[in-house]
């Protein structure tokens, strides 16, 4: 799908001073951080693709959390898009497989056991679960082990 492919998209909004930071973020550079989902939605709406105000929904709404702790727009368990619930797993598990600026990748079952603890908070159980029946019978987690 578009919207899990270009996600992020509105990072490129994002100041590298922010993005490659090391340290924990102040509480004005998270604010801008968080400012990625709604510049995506509005750089997915600027190409006039077909689909356009679908996968922009969906790009605004990666970050919402399903207990409605999330961002933007603080949206609480179904309300928030099932590709974008989706999406908030796999890419939970992906930035935690990749070593980035501010920590070391860690291993599969080091990120199960996170993902484990997020859910019902962060993650839809009921696609944690789905998605938990895939990643251990997929070739690819080998790749993260």
């Amino acid at each position: 799908m578009m919207a899990a492919a270009f996600h992020d998209i509105g990072k490129i909004g994002t100041p590298d001073r922010i993005l490659l930071k090391t340290s924990p973020l102040s509480d004005s550079e998270w604010l801008q951080m968080q400012q990625h989902a709604d510049i995506g939605e509005k750089i997915m709406l600027s190409l006039g693709l077909k689909n356009a105000i679908l996968v922009g929904k969906v790009i605004r709404h990666h970050h919402e959390h399903y207990d409605g702790s999330g961002y933007p727009d603080g949206l609480l368990g179904e309300d928030i898009p099932l590709p974008s619930r989706i999406i908030t797993i796999v890419d939970s598990y992906d930035a935690m497989a990749e070593k980035r600026a501010y920590h070391q990748a860690r291993s599969h079952e080091e990120i199960m056991e996170i993902l484990h603890q997020e859910t019902g908070k962060k993650h839809d159980p009921c696609l944690m679960s789905d998605f938990c029946r895939c990643i251990e019978s997929s070739p690819l987690r080998k790749i993260y082990a």
